[in-house]
């Protein structure tokens, strides 16, 4: 009996395993998909609220869980791991700025016609100022990368 016979089918076989495994990890396409549909969902999740100083705090709430699921995508691609931290970051803005907002119109709503009072509520229309400022610049922001992920995703390799 010849027992190298098996032998010679080891190398291959290896090299085959190799390549089953090797097409188990995420492709550019399926990373890319992935990170637009946790985009998609916390874009859907703002759309649906009404965002108002008075639900800003519950908002917050919501982008953070956005932000959780932006998070934990397990990416391997180091551009769209870019994307993944520039989305987290800019969620992040959003959720902190609506819960500020949120702050200040609690403070408005508590306050008494004197003129600390009066000082307060000019001192809070300008937070509201600022925050909508920020909360614009954050949409126009969220809307760059998501061209940014768009180009990337759909550019074709170069032969």
């Amino acid at each position: 009996m010849n027992h190298s016979f098996p032998h010679r089918f080891r190398r291959p076989l290896y090299a085959l395993i190799l390549l089953l495994l090797a097409s188990c990890t995420p492709t550019k396409t399926s990373q890319c998909r992935r990170l637009i549909q946790a985009l998609d969902q916390g874009t859907t999740t703002l759309n649906r609220l009404e965002l108002t100083p008075m639900t800003g705090s519950q908002a917050a709430d919501q982008v953070q869980l956005s932000v959780e699921s932006i998070k934990t995508l397990q990416l391997t691609d180091e551009t769209i791991i870019g994307f993944q931290t520039r989305a987290v970051a800019l969620y992040e803005q959003i959720g902190t700025t609506l819960r500020e907002t949120s702050g200040v119109a609690t403070m408005v709503s508590n306050l008494q016609p004197t003129p600390k009072g009066l000082q307060t509520r000019n001192q809070a229309q300008t937070q509201v100022a600022k925050a909508i400022a920020t909360l614009e610049k954050s949409t126009q922001d969220v809307t760059v990368l998501l061209a940014d992920i768009d180009e990337y995703c759909l550019k074709q390799p170069q032969p």
